[in-house]
């Protein structure tokens, strides 16, 4: 089968079509008959639809992968792709409209797991497939990263390598395109390995005390980074800190590229070795230094502010609470999954600060690892700007100083340096343009904040934590603000400007 000329695209849509036979056998396997047709009539019509619109532009004899195409593949994938997935979601609540399904399509698509459905005003198949659907936008932000933002020098991924010749073989046998093979490659690398993963996480979830259904559900939101529930509160409404313990250990793997391997997730197997040279690793290391001045600092607020050191003494259970509580919840906000621990509400008790939501956005803008699902500015991009500032606070007083700042993927090149600094400019461009957009379509500036960090860090769920408020009470125009950060936070703010490039769009 010779696929030179089929749009990328709109293999995703098919696969999409083909994936909500899943929801419609939960939903006939739970009696749900009308959700069950409602599922099946979608899939047929979206796969239909992918077919017809696919053979229309094989015959055009459309072909080649440059890089306006590669970027615009991405740009659809999150974009035009939930027109697809949001069939189902406008099908069975047709409460919501077509643009709420749209909403919920594109915030489960891109991981950033905003909803505007209660938890009992939805069938379970529903939820099934808000989860399945931020589950396949962490894959495809993976195989994205790793096929279309690398090699464009859009991603800077220390130590990147290609993988072997037998992936690149399944390739040339689709007669795909270079950017074609590279996506191949990519996805039989990171797939088995990310399915694995969520297979793991499940497993741990159910037996940690876990219903089958919600472990399922949170372990693919666990590993997408996506923080979807069926619960309302997320993991918060189990009050299992046993399964807080797994969610919190999945979490720290699903951000970081060691868990695909040493070289990115192209690199194959050999997670496990990377993972006991963790400590050299710069991510890893700015992740727990993040991580433990946030716990640290919420827990010693409270001492010094509260009643005292005796605190400690007089209610250690309570202590013991508040501190685990600070770091389950840090973790959640720097994952950008947005999971927030049920022991949240003692933390803010304990800690008596007037707006701890500052520091969780601070550390959701922070971000997880590159070539990972997490959002964010990325700890890579942070760590190189920390090594810069250093290095020129020492050639302040030795001039000559060469440095030679290594990292464990290899030494930590210029461009790098120059790559993370300009992202980081752009990234505070566009949350300063989503913040006055948001105001300007009536939010407060405190929901207005709030809102742009959620949306451009793919963190939905720190928007009502922060807030008190829901999705629901934002009008049309603040939603569509808020898919436009969204779908820029997922596909990078550099491809986006990339595509605004004139060079992109000559023949």
């Amino acid at each position: 089968m010779r696929l030179r000329g089929f749009p990328v695209f709109l293999v995703f849509a098919f696969a999409l079509g083909a994936m909500m036979l899943l929801p419609a056998l939960a939903a006939g396997l739970e009696r749900d008959w009308r959700s069950a047709r409602l599922f099946f009539y979608a899939a047929l019509f979206v796969m239909l639809a992918a077919s017809a619109l696919g053979a229309a532009a094989w015959r055009r004899g459309a072909s080649g992968a440059n890089a306006r195409a590669e970027l615009m593949t991405l740009l659809g994938v999150f974009s035009a792709g939930p027109v697809f997935a949001a069939a189902p979601i406008a099908l069975i609540l047709p409460e919501l409209g077509w643009s709420g399904a749209y909403f919920e399509a594109t915030s489960s698509l891109t991981t950033t797991g905003a909803t505007l459905i209660t938890p009992f005003s939805a069938p379970p198949s529903i939820h099934l497939w808000r989860s399945m659907l931020g589950w396949i936008g962490g894959l495809a932000t993976l195989v994205g990263a790793i096929a279309i933002l690398a090699p464009r020098e859009l991603l800077d991924l220390p130590g990147a390598s290609s993988a072997g010749e037998a992936r690149m073989r399944v390739g040339r046998i689709l007669a795909l395109g270079p950017g074609g093979r590279r996506a191949v490659r990519a996805l039989m690398a990171v797939g088995p390995a990310y399915a694995a993963l969520t297979a793991i996480a499940a497993a741990a979830l159910a037996t940690a005390g876990t219903p089958s259904f919600v472990a399922l559900c949170h372990a693919m939101g666990i590993v997408s980074t996506s923080g979807i529930s069926p619960l309302a509160g997320g993991l918060a409404a189990e009050g299992n800190r046993m399964t807080e313990v797994v969610a919190v250990l999945f979490l720290i793997l699903s951000m970081s590229r060691l868990t695909f391997g040493r070289r990115g997730p192209t690199a194959g197997p050999g997670a496990a070795r990377n993972w006991l040279e963790a400590r050299k690793d710069p991510e890893i290391q700015l992740l727990v230094i993040a991580v433990a001045i946030a716990t640290v600092w919420l827990f010693a607020h409270g001492i010094w502010v509260g009643a005292g050191p005796s605190q400690i003494f007089d209610s250690p259970f309570h202590a013991g609470r508040a501190l685990w509580g600070g770091f389950a919840t840090s973790v959640g906000m720097i994952s950008t999954s947005g999971y927030v621990s049920a022991d949240w509400p003692d933390v803010v008790t304990w800690a008596q600060v007037e707006a701890p939501s500052l520091m969780l956005m601070g550390l959701a803008t922070l971000g997880g690892g590159v070539a990972t699902t997490a959002g964010g500015v990325k700890l890579f991009r942070a760590y190189a700007l920390y090594r810069h500032g250093g290095g020129e606070l020492d050639r302040l007083c030795h001039p000559s100083r060469i440095d030679t700042a290594r990292t464990s993927g290899g030494r930590l090149s210029r461009d790098a340096i120059v790559n993370a600094w300009v992202y980081v400019m752009l990234y505070m461009t566009a949350l300063a343009a989503a913040l006055m957009a948001l105001t300007l379509a009536g939010m407060e500036f405190d929901a207005a904040m709030a809102g742009a960090v959620a949306s451009l860090s793919n963190a939905g769920p720190l928007f009502p934590l922060a807030t008190g408020a829901d999705y629901q009470q934002a009008n049309e125009a603040a939603r569509a603000v808020m898919l436009a950060a969204m779908i820029l936070g997922r596909i990078e703010v550099l491809a986006a400007v990339a595509l605004c490039n004139p060079a992109y769009w000559r023949k």
